[in-house]
């Protein structure tokens, strides 16, 4: 009986044949997975995947969908340096925001283009404005209302008679009187004044028409 039994159990190994291993990528454990070349390792869900965690990785990747990947640099703005920003899990410079459009200055008026035009005389040792000179300032005080200057220089001058000092002074009155004038019309932001006496004449004839030349205020407008 015992010799029956033997056989009988021969038999059935032979009709079932030896467990078969896993092959072509399938498998029970990650064991099964190592003893197969060119599939992951790692068995997952009876497929040899490259990871199934950020675990399974080399260092400086993260498993994404059963695959190493390169570890991302961030997950928002906040993880980058200044001047970049997050976008596909990586750094990336920011792009430049256009400049703001420089606003359009105002169109000089024909009759303002020309700062020599405003100048004034003087009388002799005088530091007055005439009826003439006040019409002058409010020409000028007109075309700063209209197209307004970040800086106007109003220089003093005046005749070689007088001592070299004396005269500095003398135009320096004759500038200072402009620059109020200016400011009572609402108009000397900016203005500076500076007086140079007889150092920059028009003329050097010694007479009264070449004097009279010489004892003015003069103005340069920078816009």
């Amino acid at each position: 009986m015992r010799r029956v039994l033997l056989v009988l159990a021969f038999a059935a190994v032979a009709v079932t044949g030896c467990p078969k291993s896993p092959e072509k990528g399938e498998c029970k454990t990650s064991a099964d997975c190592e003893k197969q070349e060119g599939y992951g390792k790692v068995c997952v869900e009876g497929r040899c995947q490259e990871c199934a965690a950020d675990a399974d990785c080399q260092a400086g990747f993260v498993c994404r969908t059963n695959k190493c990947v390169p570890k991302p640099q961030c997950s928002g703005d906040a993880d980058c340096g200044p001047g970049q920003m997050c976008e596909g899990e990586r750094c990336v410079s920011r792009p430049q925001e256009p400049a703001p459009e420089a606003p359009i200055a105002p169109a000089l008026p024909p009759q303002c283009a020309d700062a020599g035009a405003f100048t004034i005389q003087f009388g002799f040792d005088q530091a007055n404005l005439t009826a003439q000179s006040q019409d002058s300032l409010q020409r000028l005080a007109d075309c700063l209302k209209q197209a307004p200057a970040r800086r106007v220089a109003i220089a003093g001058h005046a005749d070689e008679r007088g001592t070299t000092q004396y005269n500095v002074a003398l135009g320096s009155r004759r500038a200072e009187s402009a620059r109020k004038y200016l400011s009572d019309l609402g108009s000397s932001a900016g203005a500076e004044t500076v007086s140079y006496g007889e150092e920059k004449p028009l003329c050097s004839d010694a007479d009264e028409a070449c004097w009279a030349r010489n004892r003015r205020v003069e103005f340069q407008v920078d816009r």
